[in-house]
């Protein structure tokens, strides 16, 4: 059977011959034409001649390739005036005929140099065809994967291969089985959901919700209409291999084809309680990832892998909703906010005394002001928001279309952040923010980060089970989930079928829902034994703050206790905690708080890029950019790395302030420093001497504009992504200092209470105090100190600048030039246009390097979705 990459890369090939053919045709006759037309006007006794004879040759123009040999803001009709009047007119001076002859002399030049860069793009393009550096078009005798190891040829390998390495442990993990003590975790969990009534009624209806949801699965029929969704949402995870992949998406436009699918998948669940992994087993295949670690991903026949993501994405919706009812009961505890907690009777003397600019409520509604209820607006009201929206249970996708990834790294290579990446981002935003809060109030902030250590591949199949059992699954799908999890399975060093006992494999939405479970028991525990506390958790990355160290103290124990009874293991190398302005409990682990390329500095109380951990990717980037075979394969790696260089620096926002982008920004500076060293640091440069090299006949590559580098590949230009420009464009916009924002808010308070304590001295509150039930020895108006213990609860200027402070900065927008269309172009683009606009019509008389027709237009996307090969 032909594989499908090769047949694509043959026909892409073909494609683009067919076009390059036709593309060299028309510039050669273009050349020879300007060539004549050059000789013929130069050959003229006078210079009205010449300027006639240009002017007609011009205009004779009949080639097929470009429409004009004139740029559009060339008026020949003018020029045709001008001749007869110059043939007549003394008045009209030699030197600006001879401006006119340079002028239109200059065009036929640009004309020919569109030409040739056409030329040079389309050479530039087949060569990236024939290199092998993308894994979409690559032929089958220079096909190489992510998992490819170099040959012996390249490179004499000392040690085993990081492959090697990592791929060994996997399979230490899942074909070792951990039996956990399931009496003790049974135990733990029964105490934790009966250690208040409340809590009992949320296990009550979180197990019916299960039970009734499990068995009415087994009967709901599965309609064609879904099946668009549910392929889609398998295609979106990466899971399939490149073949499948594109098998799958043929699905999509084959109306039978999908009855056909429906059909069987109906059959399945119809028996799914015969159902069994194959006697042969399932591959399983190493993939390595922009950051140089290896994942491995199963590789199941496409109807299986259907199968499998229809059940998990239907237990995905069902549970979290069922979570999410648990969480947004009276089970869960409100999270205590400052050093002193705002009370019931402080609440009805803010209601009596009206300082909180409450609208007037029924008694007994949700934001009734005696129910302690954070108000709308406030500080405390958006956490809730924000947890309940973008951090609890995100992983766990609330309909069919919903592509929640369940991975440890988001794949850049792939041009687009998982799901997680962006709830990332906004967690670092939240952290930070946090700590400028209660430093500010309480004085101190202390935060920890944790990871668990392999913890997909080493969760303990007792544990899910259990888990699922106690939250009320019944026993017919706890038996097809047990023979779910005990896959038959083998790997490239080995053709012999062993069973996976432990773990759980990457990127199924069946995973998901184990994993999820599981630490959906942990983080109740938490909220229960810690005051309320919140863990901001994505996937197996743990995150919290508060202003009591012993608080988080409280929380680390109760995980630890956690993760033992179900048998997980914390990463050490990534679990930390820091406190600012105060002391770290004794009993917290003192370690890197850091995410990506940032590492949170407790001196400065912010967010700072690790410089070790990016020396350590520059290395890696130099061998990479080293390895590929084509220019643009060089440009496409180059861009991917710096888009991954970008997200982990954290994006630009209020809470980071200036000095964050311009780190961030003098990084950039280094990097590029780093490895282009041969060029001043210079992408420009290190481009410029690859095409000389390569393609020194086609142009001269020391003229090559720069702006040719960074214009759109739809334009012709070769797209190279500067990552600087998008902080640029934001740096004046936002907070220069964030830590004083808070500080402030407090001067407002001062303001906002006198005025408060004025009004209600001089009666203008309104006389509607007899709907709060107040004793008489508490109506004198309350203190400064009372008033603002309603900062977090109570405030609605202090909420918006929680808000405020998480939010991006807005972007300066450049002035567009005159006569070009930007509607489909990025902002980064129309900077790029801009900066390099008259450069760029010095060159081609124009702003559009190559008209769309001499070039394989239709072929652009591929190049800039195309995943790169990287070299192992």
């Amino acid at each position: 059977m032909t594989n499908s990459g090769s047949a694509f890369g043959q026909t892409f090939q073909y494609i683009t011959d067919i076009k390059l053919h036709e593309l060299e045709r028309q510039r050669e006759a273009c050349v020879k034409y300007v060539q004549e037309t050059l000789a013929q006007a130069r050959a003229a006794t006078d210079p009205v001649s010449h300027l006639d004879i240009l002017l007609q040759r011009i205009q004779g123009w009949t080639g097929t390739g470009l429409s004009s040999l004139t740029s559009s803001d060339i008026n020949l009709g003018n020029y045709k005036a001008f001749v007869h009047q110059a043939r007549h007119d003394p008045s009209i001076p030699s030197a600006q005929i001879s401006g006119w002859i340079s002028t239109l002399e200059g065009q036929l030049d640009q004309a020919v140099t569109r030409y040739n860069y056409a030329k040079l793009f389309g050479d530039l393009l087949k060569e990236w065809l024939q290199s092998g550096d993308s894994l979409a078009v690559t032929s089958d005798s220079n096909t190489q994967t992510e998992s490819a190891e170099p040959s012996a040829s390249e490179t004499k390998v000392q040690h085993r291969s990081e492959h090697d390495e990592q791929r060994d442990r996997i399979q230490e993990l899942i074909f070792t089985p951990k039996h956990i003590d399931v009496d003790a975790l049974t135990s733990y969990l029964h105490e934790l959901f009966h250690s208040t009534p409340e809590a009992t009624a949320a296990l009550g209806i979180l197990r019916a919700r299960i039970r009734d949801f499990g068995e009415s699965l087994f009967s709901e029929p599965i309609d064609e209409s879904s099946m668009g969704p549910l392929i889609r949402s398998l295609l979106s995870r990466d899971l399939l291999s490149t073949e499948k992949a594109a098998t799958l998406k043929s699905f999509l436009s084959n109306e039978v084809i999908l009855s056909e699918v429906t059909s069987v998948l109906r059959m399945q669940l119809a028996r799914l309680d015969t159902w069994e992994w194959p006697e042969e087993g399932v591959f399983v295949e190493m993939r390595r990832h922009l950051s140089g670690k290896y994942r491995a991903y199963m590789d199941n026949e496409i109807i299986q892998a259907l199968l499998f993501q229809y059940i998990g994405m239907k237990w995905s919706i069902a549970l979290k909703e069922a979570f999410r009812q648990v969480m947004q009961s009276k089970a869960w505890k409100s999270e205590t906010t400052g050093t002193r907690p705002l009370l019931r009777d402080h609440i009805i003397r803010r209601r009596y005394f009206k300082v909180d600019n409450e609208a007037p409520v029924r008694r007994g509604s949700r934001w009734d002001a005696t129910s302690g209820i954070s108000l709308p607006g406030s500080i405390q009201a958006r956490r809730k928001a924000l947890q309940l929206e973008q951090f609890f249970m995100t992983q766990l996708p609330s309909s069919i279309e919903g592509t929640a990834e369940y991975d440890e790294e988001p794949d850049y290579d792939q041009g687009k952040p998982a799901v997680g990446a962006s709830a990332q981002q906004a967690l670092l935003r939240l952290v930070s923010t946090e700590a400028h809060l209660k430093r500010s109030l309480c004085g101190s902030c202390t935060i920890m980060r944790a990871d668990l250590e392999w913890f997909g591949p080493s969760i303990p199949h007792d544990s899910i089970l259990t888990v699922f059992r106690f939250f009320g699954m019944s026993d017919k799908w706890l038996t097809w989930f047990e023979k779910w999890l005990a896959a038959k399975l083998h790997f490239d060093n080995s053709p012999d079928v062993q069973v996976r006992r432990r773990g759980v494999p990457i990127a199924h939405a069946l995973s998901v829902i184990c994993g999820e479970s599981i630490l959906f028991g942990m983080d109740f525990a938490v909220n229960q034994r810690s005051q309320g506390l919140y863990v901001y958790r994505i996937y197996d990355d743990f995150w919290f703050t508060s202003h009591s160290s012993s608080i988080c103290a409280s929380a680390w124990a109760e995980m630890q206790k956690y993760a033992s009874l179900v048998g997980i293991t914390f990463n050490a190398k990534k679990t930390g905690g820091v406190c600012v302005g105060g002391e770290l409990d004794a009993s917290l682990p003192r370690g890197k708080v850091a995410w990506g390329f940032l590492q949170f500095d407790e001196r400065e109380g912010r967010f700072a890029v690790d410089q070790e951990e990016v020396d350590r990717h520059i290395k890696e980037l130099k061998r990479q950019l080293g390895k590929t075979r084509s220019v643009f394969g060089f440009v496409n790696a180059y861009n991917k790395y710096m888009e991954f260089f970008r997200r982990n620096f954290g994006q630009p926002a209020h809470c980071f302030g200036q000095v964050h982008l311009d780190e961030v920004v003098q990084t950039f500076e280094r990097i590029q420093r780093e490895i282009f060293v041969e060029h001043s640091g210079s992408v420009v440069e290190k481009l410029r001497s690859m095409i000389e090299t390569r393609f020194g006949d086609a142009i001269e590559a020391k003229n090559m504009p720069a702006g040719w580098c960074f214009f759109p590949v739809s334009e012709g230009g070769l797209e190279v992504l500067n990552p600087v420009i998008q902080l640029l464009m934001m740096r004046e916009y936002l907070v220069p200092e964030p830590d004083k924002q808070f500080k402030l808010r407090m001067d407002v308070d001062r303001n906002k209470y006198e005025q408060a304590k004025t009004d209600w001295m001089n009666g203008l509150q309104g006389d509607d105090t007899k709907e709060v039930d107040l004793d008489e020895s508490k109506k004198m108006f309350m203190s400064f100190e009372e008033y603002i213990l309603g900062r977090e609860d109570r405030m609605e200027h202090w909420g918006r600048e929680w808000k405020h402070l998480q939010e991006l900065p807005a972007s300066r927008t450049l002035a567009l030039p005159p006569g070009y269309d930007m509607e489909d172009l990025s902002q980064e683009a129309i900077w790029n246009v801009s900066l390099y606009a008259e450069e760029i019509k010095a060159c081609f008389g124009g702003l559009n390097i190559v008209e769309s027709s001499l070039i394989p237009v239709g072929m652009l996307s591929t190049f800039r979705s195309a995943k790169v090969a990287w070299d192992s």
